[in-house]
């Protein structure tokens, strides 16, 4: 009896099971526990990640996969057509500002106006969390530069929100949260570094 079920289970001949098939069945285990904890970490990352994006989006309809990727598709293109929409009522403003000649001449003499009144351009970038970086922004003011900026950082993925902008004797004044794209750590100097070259173009 004991060797037909030994014949059974090994699928030997004379009843006994190999060395082989032990160390094969063994084998067989750890790669499947390493493949069970693999998908564990898989799931876990994904859970992870879509709690994140249900954070930023403030309407999530439920929350399933398939509807938080259709509310957040939904809140990204309301976000682009907002600012399709300010940036239209931005050039508009300026379009009006520079019929003035005052706004004129306050473009042509900008950087000589900062420097009367002892104002130097300055980028400061300060370090919120991974994802969000503070901006201080001293700049000349020159014709469009705002939107051109806008339009630059929305190219690279980037986006301004809770943004103040000040003019003063040819100075603009740019205070603004800069966030990059969703699971992208943002660094405090790279993006000034970014800034400062976006500036000598515009």
């Amino acid at each position: 009896m004991d060797g037909l079920c030994l014949s059974e289970i090994g699928g030997c001949e004379d009843g006994r099971i190999g060395r082989g098939q032990l160390e094969d069945g063994g084998d067989d285990t750890q790669y499947k526990s390493k493949n069970l904890e693999a998908e564990r970490r898989r799931r876990l990352k994904l859970s992870q990640r879509l709690l994140t994006l249900r954070s930023l989006v403030p309407k999530i309809t439920n929350m399933n996969l398939a509807t938080i990727l259709d509310d957040a598709a939904t809140y990204i293109m309301e976000l682009q057509n907002n600012v399709t929409a300010l940036s239209d009522q931005l050039l508009e403003t300026e379009a009006l500002c520079e019929d003035g000649p005052k706004a004129l001449v306050d473009e042509i003499d900008a950087a000589q106006d900062m420097e009367a009144n002892g104002i130097k351009p300055d980028v400061q970038v300060t370090s919120i969390d991974e994802n969000k970086l503070w901006i201080k922004i001293i700049i000349p003011k020159r014709r469009n530069r705002f939107t051109k900026l806008l339009q630059t950082l929305s190219i690279c993925g980037l986006e301004l929100t809770d943004t103040s902008v000040t003019t003063f004797k040819g100075t603009m004044l740019i205070s603004s949260c800069i966030r990059g794209p969703p699971g992208e750590m943002l660094k405090a100097s790279q993006t000034k570094d970014l800034l400062q070259e976006i500036f000598k173009g515009i």
